[in-house]
């Protein structure tokens, strides 16, 4: 087991350090630490946050690994401490000071609504005694406001093998940790946490009771989902594919893909699966690009049959280095995981989709339409939900033929158009002409906005300021 008490360093005359910059000093001291404790032994002095994302300075892992070391599971790490800084490092990294709290997975930011937090890597500087007969040191500076860090490690020359062995068992249960209860949770991924948990909570109340479309749309989101089987999986990793299949919804605004994404989204969870829901608030690609790579790591390293949902499909296609895009979605850089991740994906813009990615199989596995309404029976169950205790059969049903080729936000509108122009006629009951004419009044409303000349300026008209004129 270690310890982060702050043990006493024998202090050594030393001339001082000719440097500016913390890392420079610390550098410094730590190649004096080395040269007076193995005088015999070759240093390697690098910086390490790259390689272990600060967890060789996190007393929560690092107790784990000394724990399993002591059960055989690994051979790895003997004894860790923290201990205070030499004299000559002016008090760098003295103040245990660590990023934001984390959530129980020892991984995520908390938020003031999280319980059973736990704290981060800690500044300060350590030194790890392996079960080899081999010593390291490590020095993280203060982190910044969002965790990251500076951290510089020293091992002996020839133990790289060994202390990137460490780092590896560090990440294993840093991965265990954070996926151990990840099986029917509903994760939003955002480039801001604001309103992440209400977002969950929209997602959790919607069901398939919520979706109208016809039933040969949900057939085939039905088929798609039969990817997660075992023998089907096992057929991906037979031909040494990446266990992945995306499905693409492509439509206009208002058809009710989002409304399916939710749906298809909570059943998943509700049958044990991981869902990772992506939502990119400041539509920039790279906001995007990185979100979207970072979830498919996140669902190979959750080994649990996992639901990637993608809103706005298009905004993560829009690149310059097409070939790193092309890599992630099914070449050498596609993460694999064993269970299964599907992404379930939408786009009101296919046309801004490259043909690379939507017309190969392997990249998008299959596109469907969702588009205007096309069925009565679709329109009047439209209607029964917009117009609820309102709806009447013999009154609103003659007028459903007279709605079709509109999308299902046009008929919300109609709905709520017609309760307005009743209310204004003092009745109670919505007609069907109520119907129609809120119909109607929506088409001239949008007729009005696409005549570009409607809105146009004015040409201006040149006015004689009197410079040309001839005074007579």
């Amino acid at each position: 087991m270690g310890t982060d008490h702050m043990l006493e360093t024998e202090a050594s005359p030393a001339r001082p350090i000719e440097a500016t910059l913390p890392e420079e000093i610390v550098a410094t001291v730590l190649q004096r630490l080395w040269k007076r404790e193995f005088p015999e032994e070759e240093l390697l002095l690098f910086f390490g946050a790259k390689y272990g994302s600060l967890r060789h300075h996190q007393a929560f892992f690092l107790n784990m690994v000394v724990e399993r070391a002591a059960k055989d599971e690994y051979c790895l790490l003997s004894i860790w401490e923290r201990f205070a800084p030499p004299p000559d490092a002016y008090g760098i990294a003295e103040a245990p000071l660590s990023g934001p709290l984390l959530q129980a997975n020892a991984y995520d930011i908390a938020s003031i609504d999280d319980r059973n937090t736990v704290i981060g890597p800690v500044a300060g500087w350590y030194r790890y005694t392996f079960l080899g007969g081999w010593t390291a040191f490590a020095v993280m500076l203060p982190p910044d406001q969002g965790g990251d860090a500076i951290s510089l490690v020293a091992i002996p020359y020839g133990r790289q093998d060994e202390w990137l062995a460490f780092l590896q068992a560090l990440k294993t249960l840093s991965d265990e940790r954070r996926h151990k209860n990840r099986r029917g949770i509903i994760d939003v991924m955002s480039d801001s946490k604001d309103g992440s948990d209400d977002i969950v909570k929209v997602i959790e109340h919607t069901r398939f009771e919520d979706v109208i479309l016809p039933e040969s749309i949900l057939n085939e989101i039905q088929m798609h989902r039969s990817f997660f089987r075992p023998e089907i999986l096992e057929r991906y990793a037979s031909r040494h594919l990446p266990r992945k299949r995306l499905v693409l919804l492509a439509g206009p605004p208002g058809t009710g893909k989002t409304t399916l994404l939710k749906a298809v989204a909570t059943d998943h969870a509700q049958q044990g699966g991981s869902v990772l829901y992506m939502l990119v608030k400041r539509q920039r690609f790279r906001a995007s690009w990185d979100l979207f790579t970072q979830a498919l790591e996140t669902a190979a390293e959750s080994q649990l049959p996992t639901l990637l949902v993608v809103d706005d499909f298009e905004s993560i296609c829009d690149v310059e280095n097409m070939h790193e895009l092309l890599n992630v979605l099914d070449g050498v850089n596609t993460p694999d995981n064993p269970a299964g991740t599907m992404i379930l994906a939408s786009t009101n813009a296919p046309n801004r989709i490259d043909p690379r990615i939507k017309d190969r199989a392997g990249r998008v596995d299959a596109i469907i339409e969702i588009g205007p309404v096309e069925q009565e029976d679709l329109v009047l169950r439209f209607l029964r939900r917009f117009l609820d205790k309102d709806y009447c059969e013999q009154e609103h049903a003659p007028v459903a033929s007279k709605l079709l080729k509109q999308t299902g936000s046009h008929l919300q509108e109609v709905c709520s158009r017609a309760v307005l122009l009743a209310l204004n006629d003092g009745r109670d009951n919505i007609l069907g002409s109520d119907l129609l004419q809120a119909h109607n009044a929506i088409l001239r409303g949008r007729e009005i906005a696409g005549d570009a000349e409607r809105f146009a300026p004015p040409p201006s008209r040149r006015r004689d300021m009197g410079f040309n004129r001839k005074e007579f």
